[in-house]
């Protein structure tokens, strides 16, 4: 992945070695974003006990995160237009590792809650700066490929949460023990990322043939933004894509272990196969597709994510309807769904670079997370928990009500959730090619 980097005239590319630096440094980043994301759900049977929480409760615990974070991600995300993007991460990065500790410490229910907003704000930091930055080193026909092993992050913090949050829960008989050990490296990697020399915006892109715009002409608002066309298909895209996977990241855990009576640590190891491995597996092989997609056309890359998402529509639904006693259909079936779902993240960031100039992607990448995470990742909890609740109300048996209840109100939405994704992508593919010879021709008039 670290090969010469293509370069406009008169501009030097990163060299070899700086390319990957970067690129395994904001992996790890990465790593760390989604592990300290995932604590919460790992062991969340065990904070509900403590703060006598329903699922609403949880939802709305699970949803301020991503509340936040959606909220900040605007600011920040145009912040990073105007000032170095490593310092916009960097510090991000920090901020997140000392709230993740502080919620090892908080005794309180607010005490915690306070500590995962602040998590939202550092953690919405992070994909927009660098989003930006990493399309400045890999040239669109690369950029799946590169996003994709950053993005692995995902599946590899996330798998190392659920298998080993909840046994370092169990080893020091708290809860509490892994928000405190996971800031120790977060610490480590904000502090290499803020040394990172960035490229120059728009260093990979085509050789200008004429002089560039002057800056001043470029600092386009926010609302020029939502002008690209292709970005409405996008936004839809990415809330379906959210809404799915925060659902199945906050309450897989739980259904293991209330619908299919798995211990903390077996649903873990379970969950963490589902979510983990199987994201690991879809991002490698997706981003080499998508690639490959884009050498053929711009189009092409978005339509094999939307078909993408249309499977992991079927397959999950067939995962999420096991019975008590097909545990098995359940790890095999949502494991496909999960996997051809995350293939989706190997597209976004580069398409939103395919469409949108260098000065404004990390403003548009925190607009797209934005609202992706307010109507996905935030919506996906609160609703899937208000319907668990709701269809378990009036049970004679609420253990087994609670159970079942979660697992139809997961079975009803995922698969639609992706479904939107889906359509969302294909809308997308309509006016991709349109908008990005639109930006290219705007990029090279002087």
């Amino acid at each position: 992945m670290a090969r010469p980097l293509t370069k406009s005239p008169g501009r030097p590319s990163a060299s070899r070695s700086s390319a990957g630096y970067v690129l395994a440094l904001l992996f790890a980043g990465n790593l760390l974003n989604f592990y300290d994301r995932a604590l919460p759900s790992v062991v969340l049977e065990p904070i509900k006990d403590e703060f006598g929480l329903d699922d609403t409760q949880v939802g709305v615990l699970a949803s301020a995160f991503v509340l936040v974070a959606a909220l900040a991600g605007v600011p920040l995300g145009r912040l990073a237009d105007r000032v170095a993007r490593t310092a916009v991460a960097g510090w991000g990065l920090f901020v997140w590792s000392a709230f993740t500790a502080a919620g090892g410490l908080l005794t309180t229910f607010w005490g915690f809650f306070v500590s995962r907003v602040g998590v939202g704000v550092g953690e919405s930091s992070y994909a927009p700066a660098t989003g930006s930055l990493l399309s400045d080193l890999y040239p669109s026909e690369r950029r799946s490929r590169a996003h994709s092993l950053v993005m692995l992050g995902f599946p590899i913090g996330t798998l190392l949460a659920f298998l080993t949050a909840g046994g370092l829960a169990v080893a020091f008989d708290s809860w509490r023990a892994p928000f405190l050990i996971a800031a120790v490296p977060g610490v480590v990697v904000a502090f290499l990322v803020l040394r990172i020399r960035e490229p120059e915006r728009g260093a990979a892109e085509p050789a200008r043939t004429a002089a560039p715009t002057p800056r001043k002409d470029r600092k386009a608002s926010l609302l020029s933004l939502l002008k690209v066309r292709s970005m409405y298909g996008m936004l839809l895209a990415f809330a379906g894509y959210n809404f799915a996977a925060y659902a199945i990241g906050t309450f897989l855990t739980p259904v293991l272990q209330r619908y299919y009576d798995l211990s903390l640590v077996a649903a873990g190891l379970v969950g963490g196969v589902v979510v983990g491995v199987t994201g690991l597996i879809g991002l490698l092989a997706g981003g080499r597709i998508l690639d490959r997609a884009a050498r053929r056309s711009p189009e092409a890359r978005v339509r094999v994510a939307a078909f993408s998402l249309a499977a992991a529509a079927v397959f999950s639904f067939a995962g999420l309807a096991a019975d008590h006693g097909a545990l098995w259909q359940l790890v095999v079936f949502l494991s496909l769904g999960y996997m051809l779902g995350i293939v989706y993240l190997a597209a976004a960031v580069p398409v939103v670079s395919d469409v949108i100039a260098p000065e404004q992607r990390s403003g548009a990448l925190g607009l797209l997370f934005a609202v992706g995470y307010l109507l996905g990742g935030a919506g996906g909890p609160i609703f899937v928990g208000v319907l668990s609740d709701a269809l378990a109300a009036g049970s004679a048996s609420s253990t087994e009500a609670s159970a079942r209840g979660l697992r139809t109100a997961m079975t009803a939405t995922v698969p639609l959730a992706f479904a939107v994704a889906a359509i969302g992508m294909l809308l997308a593919s309509r006016h991709v090619r349109g908008d990005r010879d639109s930006m290219l021709s705007r990029e090279t008039t002087p």
